[in-house]
């Protein structure tokens, strides 16, 4: 954290927070100059690291929790081979170094000695600190596929809560500035944008419509704070047009990410499944708070290390039991819902269960829509007959059974995605280390 030119001072300033820091940073003058110039202000917490701790580092990737995402992130097409990251396993508690080998990954399991004072990969080689490991496998390949390279990229910086310290909801219109259009609905526009001039947005704009149409939208985005769903930044209400600020996205959707790679069709099965295992993890913490009603892969969108983010809360409602029927007035995706929303029952989490094994549909055939070749009414028809899409070329049997599950007719008999994530894990499992 700094340098012998620079160095940051974190003070309990007036007013901060649970969730900001005031920071005093003073820097070198430049150009041969003596002295210090000095910045003050509020950053997140998040953005902050205890000097010296290994949260500090850069290959330590607090984010990554699976092997899945640790070989997603190393075969970026930034990293080189020897690229190497460091991360911990919630279910056993333990580090875990995992290196790039042309264009495959090896995972490492770090053991640890009695009272968890030293590291190491294999016992005549111990070290006191994790870092002191790293430098030890940088200079020596000691058993490795190679030797550690440079620290794998990291892209995404943590999202803060709100936009800045002072901000609260609202904020002004003329404080929104519009760059580029990224993409365009019944109902709105979106835009990549700047907050205050500074702080890089996203921008949906509506059209033509009053403050009772987003409310619920709103409503829903305050409460949901989840690192798989996208993240609501601040409001314009108060004038014309009205605003959803939120993070910006500019990989954008999966859908689109999956049709540029259908003509090679060069994603591994285990990293398409990746995608579907955070898409769980996030309508795991929505199930019980609300109904989605739109999830589809349009619907999905990626950061620049191609985490996913539930996105698109238009047609979200609070779940409560009974309440949810979708207004004959408003378009909806046909070809994504369940059959009890066509004999006009209640919409449940369960419904949108179902639409998660079409969005399995959409991953394993690079973005194809459902239902190849039969249109809505057709599908809608067929769906009540009691048939189910044919299994998509290329599908792994038992991956076409999960879709099965999400498509039993009586929703109670539906697996909850607690159940999906465990179902999918088991198609993907990797060997626990490469070295034991």
């Amino acid at each position: 954290m700094g340098s012998k030119s620079e160095e940051r001072r974190y003070s309990g300033g007036d007013g901060e927070n649970e969730h900001w820091l005031y920071v005093r940073r003073r820097t070198a003058k430049g150009n041969g100059s003596k002295g210090f110039v000095e910045e003050k202000g509020y950053v997140p917490k998040d953005f902050i690291k205890p000097l010296d701790s290994i949260e500090a580092e850069l290959w330590y990737f607090e984010s990554v929790k699976t092997r899945i995402e640790a070989k997603r992130c190393l075969l970026r097409p930034e990293n080189k081979d020897g690229a190497f990251l460091i991360w911990k396993y919630d279910e056993n508690n333990q580090y875990y170094l995992s290196v790039r080998n042309g264009l495959h990954t090896r995972h490492y399991r770090v053991k640890q000695g009695e009272n968890d004072k030293h590291f190491f990969l294999v016992h005549h080689t111990i070290f006191q600190t994790l870092r002191e490991l790293i430098e030890f496998y940088s200079k020596n390949e000691g058993g490795l596929c190679a030797k550690l390279h440079e620290p794998c990229v990291k892209l995404d910086q943590p999202a803060p809560l709100t936009l800045s310290f002072e901000t609260k909801w609202e904020v002004d219109r003329s404080s929104l500035t519009k760059i580029q259009k990224l993409g365009r609905g019944e109902f709105a526009e979106v835009w990549q944008g700047l907050w205050n001039n500074t702080t890089e947005v996203a921008i949906k704009e509506f059209r033509d419509v009053n403050y009772s149409t987003i409310k619920t939208e709103i409503d829903i985005m305050k409460e949901l704070h989840h690192e798989r769903l996208l993240k609501l930044y601040a409001v314009c209400t108060n004038s014309e047009p009205m605003c959803l600020v939120t993070e910006l996205m500019k990989n954008g959707s999966l859908k689109k990410f999956l049709i540029s790679h259908k003509e090679k069709q060069d994603l591994e099965f285990s990293l398409m499944m990746d995608f579907a295992l955070q898409i769980t993890e996030g309508m795991m913490y929505i199930e019980n708070k609300i109904v989605h009603r739109d999830l589809r892969a349009e619907n999905i969108l990626l950061t620049d290390m191609q985490y996913c983010k539930i996105a698109d809360f238009g047609l979200a409602e609070i779940n409560l039991a009974g309440s949810h029927r979708i207004s004959s007035e408003i378009k909806v995706p046909v070809k994504w819902m369940a059959p009890e929303i066509f004999e006009n029952k209640a919409y449940t989490s369960k419904s949108d269960v179902w639409s998660f094994g079409i969005l399995l549909t959409e991953i394993v055939t690079y973005g194809d829509d459902p239902y190849p070749g039969m249109d809505k009414l057709s599908c809608v028809r067929s769906i009540q007959r009691g048939e189910r899409m044919e299994r998509p070329t290329g599908c792994p049997e038992a991956l076409y059974d999960i879709m099965w599950l999400c498509w039993r007719s009586n929703p109670e008999e539906r697996p909850t995605f607690t159940e999906l994530r465990e179902k999918l894990m088991a198609l993907i499992n990797e060997p626990d280390s490469e070295l034991e």
